[in-house]
């Protein structure tokens, strides 16, 4: 099937500005969406711990053991994988990406052979032996495009979520994570993208992700804490203006200032409600227990 979101040109434009600007932005843990913060203790917590925390409830969510296989739908620079194979002792772990730096930074830094990333899109990937987990962060607000009405942006969705069935195991699980909108009427979506920052791209709502999921999916968790990404913002900004001069010479003052104003708007976005930060966990469908057993 067709990529009918964003294309590779619209996902590069963002996502390979250059490893090195990632790595100052973002940290150690090279990890490019929301956190999982403490409501209690959140000011003790560093980012670092905020990004493990959450990849440990997706690795959690996704149900995975020992010797499994996972796949990983927008990798990002593969710190998922790293932390499920390390954690759980995967016996693979495959990334998709679009951007060319992403599956440079895991192909060059990765020593593990059981983690490959494949620069395709998931319309375009083949596999013969189904997965025992898909996880995908920050990955589906790329799947729809500005232009498209509600009916078309839930036909992308259920096109996702129809792959993920087929290519998981029976009882397979999916873990996945989206910025979402809340407090946005629909036909307003499109002319309050920052799409001169993200090309290309909307976001779905909670309920646009469940309804598509539900031909093949059980939702067996849910959560929205749209303070998690406020509080990962303020630390992206933050990295920012402490690396600003390692950044300037080769990223330019232009660069800098257009992620810190970004960033800024996407803040006011989660502290006011217009916008929040979904995690969902699902297992795959299975036949119907009743058909089995001589029940109605």
């Amino acid at each position: 099937m067709p990529n009918k979101g964003a294309s590779r040109e619209a996902i590069q434009f963002h996502y390979d500005l250059g490893n090195r600007f990632y790595a100052r932005l973002l940290g150690e843990s090279m990890i490019y969406s929301a956190g999982l913060w403490d409501v209690v203790d959140g000011a003790k917590m560093t980012l670092s711990e905020a990004q493990n925390r959450k990849l440990d409830w997706h690795i959690a969510a996704a149900g995975l053991s020992s010797g499994q296989r996972l796949l990983d739908v927008g990798c990002g620079w593969g710190g998922l994988m790293a932390r499920a194979v390390a954690a759980k002792d995967l016996s693979q772990a495959v990334g998709l990406t679009l951007s060319d730096e992403q599956a440079a930074w895991i192909e060059e830094g990765s020593k593990d052979p059981r983690i490959t990333v494949q620069n395709r899109p998931w319309q375009e990937f083949k596999n013969e032996e189904p997965f025992d987990a898909i996880v995908s962060i920050g990955a589906i607000e790329h799947f729809a495009r500005p232009e498209m009405d509600t009916a078309a942006k839930l036909n992308c969705y259920s096109e996702f979520f129809e792959f993920c069935s087929r290519n998981l195991v029976d009882g397979g699980r999916l873990s996945l994570q989206s910025i979402i909108w809340m407090n946005m009427a629909p036909q307003n979506e499109s002319s309050n993208l920052p799409l001169d920052f993200f090309p290309e791209s909307n976001l779905p709502r909670q309920l646009e992700l469940v309804q598509a999921a539900d031909p093949w999916f059980h939702l067996v968790e849910m959560h929205n804490r749209p303070r998690d990404y406020s509080r990962t913002l303020r630390q992206w900004i933050w990295n920012l203006r402490v690396n600003r001069d390692a950044l300037k010479p080769e990223f330019g003052e232009e660069n800098i200032l257009r992620y810190q104003n970004a960033f800024a708007q996407f803040m006011y976005g989660f502290d006011s409600g217009i916008t929040g930060l979904s995690r969902f966990s699902f297992v795959k469908k299975g036949p119907d227990w009743s058909s089995d057993h001589g029940t109605s």
